[in-house]
């Protein structure tokens, strides 16, 4: 059985946002656990399998790609997030009770602890099993498309908020510099009468990355269709944003 897991940040997709833990800790490692893609959608799984052979140029390693299933849609989105989570962790349990290798990475996009699961399906599965996890931070998507901008996120004595499309529905208006992570609604349509300034990204850190930027109510319909555009080419979109009064 495995013994110790490793949720590895692999950053937003290009080996060069690697932080040094993060290659240390690949190196050492002979088993890899990574979300299996299929479609369009399988490049989210080659960019990982890209990760790990870059850092290790020997095929000393194995990988077990997981076919989890996707997200049911409906009204109850907790209870949903919930039973999919469940799902997931009954799939990695039995993985982990049938291997024989002592430890394993398991590679997550970005930063394992700003936008994922992974750490609270393991950790609830601790309660079943007996290893430990070791978190590896990574690069995050906002951190590049700060980077590439060229913006700071903070102001002298200001606010900076991270938040999801379903709480920036709730917000009637935007008074501090706020991040938005996957909005498939682009909600950001909300403020489009207003001063704000949106500073976009996608694909961010692949040899995909696609930026814009402008005042929200000049670039909006620009954005939406630029938007519409890459997600039908690619099949898959996966966007950061922010919003700066």
């Amino acid at each position: 059985m495995i013994e110790k897991i490793y949720l590895i940040g692999m950053g937003p997709g290009d080996p060069k946002y690697l932080t040094l833990y993060a290659v240390e800790t690949i190196k050492k490692l002979k088993l890899f656990l990574i979300p299996a893609k299929t479609g369009k959608k399988s490049d989210l799984t080659q960019m990982r399998k890209k990760i790990i052979s870059f850092v290790k140029r020997k095929k000393d390693y194995r990988i077990i790609e997981i076919p989890f299933p996707e997200r049911k849609k409906g009204d109850k989105y907790k209870n949903l997030v919930e039973e999919w989570r469940e799902i997931k962790a009954n799939i990695l349990k039995n993985i982990l009770q049938k291997e024989t290798e002592k430890e394993a990475g398991f590679i997550v996009w970005g930063d394992p602890s700003l936008y994922d699961g992974y750490i609270e399906i393991f950790k609830n599965l601790q309660k079943k099993l007996n290893f430990e996890i070791e978190i590896i931070p990574g690069i995050s998507a906002f951190q590049v498309l700060s980077a590439k901008h060229k913006i700071s996120l903070t102001q002298i004595a200001g606010t900076t908020i991270f938040t999801t499309p379903r709480q920036l529905r709730k917000m009637k208006n935007i008074e501090c510099n706020t991040v938005v992570f996957l909005d498939n609604y682009k909600t950001y349509k909300i403020f489009a009468n207003s001063d704000l300034k949106i500073y976009w990204g996608a694909y961010l850190g692949t040899e995909k990355e696609v930026l814009f930027s402008g005042r929200l109510k000049d670039i909006i319909e620009e954005l939406i269709r630029l938007r519409d555009k890459l997600k039908k080419e690619k099949g898959w979109i996966m966007e950061t944003y922010f919003l700066i009064p």
